[in-house]
């Protein structure tokens, strides 16, 4: 009985770390993403980032991570949110001083739910965060 007692004990310690590992990265003042629910944070390469969710793809992509540079990325104040200005209508994307971001080399630029977006790499991982998008 003690025994039982023990594992059980030990398994509700481990379900509480992990509990309060998550709510370190999202949720709490004090967090490096205050106002993300816990699904949206992800933890890439030992960087814990927010992501959003591309509906093209179905999948999760991160927009902002908590490297040791400080935060990378994009603030999407409401979830999804990461549109920053228009850009003309059959302008290039890239390279172009008429394109939305005539600075950005090709392997920069990441289409993120149909919008096309500059992104930089965050160090140590091989993941790449928007930080400005077109509409």
């Amino acid at each position: 009985m003690k025994a039982l007692t023990l594992i059980a004990s030990t398994g509700l310690m481990v379900l509480g770390t992990i509990g309060l590992a998550q709510a370190q990265t999202s949720g709490t003042p004090g967090s490096p993403f205050p106002n993300a629910a816990p699904h949206e944070i992800q933890t890439i390469n030992g960087v814990p980032c927010r992501t959003i969710l591309d509906r093209e793809s179905n999948q999760r992509i991160p927009v902002q991570c908590a490297s040791s540079a400080g935060m990378i990325g994009m603030d999407p104040t409401t979830t999804g949110s990461v549109l920053v200005g228009p850009r003309a209508a059959g302008a290039p994307v890239s390279g172009t001083p008429a394109s939305a971001f005539p600075t950005a080399a090709p392997h920069e630029i990441r289409m993120i739910n149909g919008v096309p977006c500059r992104t930089v790499l965050v160090q140590g991982t091989d993941q790449r965060v928007p930080v400005e998008c077109a509409r």
